[in-house]
């Protein structure tokens, strides 16, 4: 997660302080959601209901814009996409005549010049692939900047999100050839992050992994932070949280089909505030 701001927004107090703290805070999230696009009318909205209330308290998930986990929201930009998915969009393509992908929400990929539909690179997001050989296609191989990965058989998924690329298998060991480093081979039910300094091979519950294709999030001591990354490529706007917020533990299943609920149930749950804020901003910050 990301890393306190210099000034925790989730502790401020004061009163000439208080008011400044929000003039700044302010002019953050404006810079942080571009600039004019939320309009200085109701910026000056918002700074007269905050100084109305107790302290923060209801401005504090709506300032804090500064160090904290965002939604994905630049991807639709990439020229070198060949197929890509929005925010709470899904698409299987076929890779051969018995081989599928399965582009998570906010994914895009790039197919390999002459290289049919068995090669492709990763650009952003999660790719699931049931891999069953054939003449045509006698394997599945999938780029990313951190690495590659072949297979002649069975079911894989590829992640690129946050610094991360995260390579999953279910059934079959696989081949992969690191960007830095020997080739090496994941073994069957394992993850391995490919990022130089990443995390080692671990072992993974691949129904947990693979929830998202059954419209659900499953999060198994983690955190809100991870929640909420879950929570994004399926969220028409910007979801923002606290860094603080961020790192109160979670566990819980949640709606991927139904986010509005999903975000109603962890201000249901956990010791945070939500706001909704226009153009599908949302913000989520400590109670404690």
């Amino acid at each position: 997660m990301a890393s306190d701001p210099t000034r925790s927004t989730d502790a401020l107090q004061g009163g000439d302080e208080r008011s400044n703290s929000v003039d700044m805070q302010l002019a953050r999230l404006s810079a942080a959601l571009g600039g004019q696009s939320l309009g200085d009318v109701y910026l000056r909205r918002v700074k007269r209901r905050a100084l109305l209330r107790r302290g923060l308290g209801a401005l504090a998930g709506a300032a804090c814009v500064a160090d904290v986990v965002v939604g994905p929201g630049h991807l639709s930009g990439d020229p070198r996409a060949d197929i890509r998915t929005r925010h709470g969009e899904t698409q299987q393509l076929a890779l051969g005549a018995r081989s599928t992908a399965t582009l998570a929400p906010c994914s895009a990929i790039a197919f390999a010049a002459g290289g049919g539909r068995n090669a492709f690179t990763l650009l952003r997001g999660t790719v699931l692939v049931e891999s069953r050989p054939d003449a045509a296609s006698p394997f599945i191989q999938v780029a990313t900047r951190a690495g590659t990965v072949r297979a002649l058989a069975g079911d894989f998924m590829v992640r690129r999100d946050d610094g991360r690329t995260i390579v999953t298998t279910h059934d079959d060991m696989l081949t992969i050839l690191p960007a830095h480093g020997p080739r090496l081979t994941l073994a069957a039910g394992h993850a391995i992050d490919l990022e130089p300094n990443g995390p080692g091979e671990q072992a993974i519950d691949w129904g947990l992994a693979t929830s998202w294709r059954n419209g659900m999030l499953i999060v198994e001591n983690g955190t809100l932070g991870d929640v909420v990354a879950g929570l994004a490529p399926y969220w028409r706007g910007a979801l923002y949280i606290t860094p603080r917020a961020a790192r109160i533990r979670a566990s819980g299943v949640f709606s991927l089909n139904d986010t509005r609920r999903s975000l109603t149930q962890l201000e249901e749950i956990f010791p945070v505030s939500i706001r909704h804020l226009p153009f599908g901003v949302v913000t989520i910050n400590s109670l404690s």
